[in-house]
């Protein structure tokens, strides 16, 4: 049976709170690592939220990064709001659980592709490897999540494989 005593708008925050942390997460170590922290956020709020078609990579910018922290992690919690709908759905009809795997899809190309559309210099501050990485982790810490949390997803695959007809 579908576990109906929670909301679906917090337990998608939730999950996009945890997918939006790990991708932060990887790309403060990333940052770290090259000895600027927080020089992610701080370029993407000037491209993608103030539209600078050259940002500025020698310092940060403060604003920059609060207004893209915030969007990240609202953007994040939509998407998280969208998962746990679709794992519901999923669990009342097996067909659903086909759509995972493009889901999964369009969130990895996604974010990179709107990269390339905003700036040609983010090119070479965000390699596909490093935006792959970060997309994969925040998706297996979400699926993890969604997974803990839904026994009968869990019940209902196990019940109807995947290609399997219902019974």
């Amino acid at each position: 049976m579908l576990d109906h005593s929670h909301s679906t708008m917090a337990e998608g925050t939730d999950v996009g709170i945890i997918g939006g942390l790990a991708v932060a997460v990887w790309f403060l170590i990333l940052d770290t690592i090259a000895g600027h922290p927080f020089q992610t956020p701080s370029l993407l709020g000037q491209v993608v939220l103030f539209g600078e078609a050259r940002p500025d990579t020698n310092r940060l910018v403060f604003g920059a990064i609060l207004v893209y922290t915030a969007f990240h992690f609202a953007v994040f919690a939509l998407l998280g709001m969208g998962l746990v709908v679709l794992v519901h759905w999923a669990v009342r009809d097996s067909v659903v659980r086909y759509a995972l795997l493009p889901v999964f899809l369009v969130f990895e190309v996604m974010f990179y592709g709107l990269l390339e559309v905003f700036s040609e210099r983010t090119n070479t501050l965000f390699p596909f490897w490093a935006v792959v990485t970060a997309n994969t982790l925040a998706a297996l810490c979400m699926g993890i999540y969604l997974w803990v949390r839904h026994p009968d997803f869990r019940r209902s695959i196990q019940d109807i494989p995947l290609g399997d007809a219902p019974r």
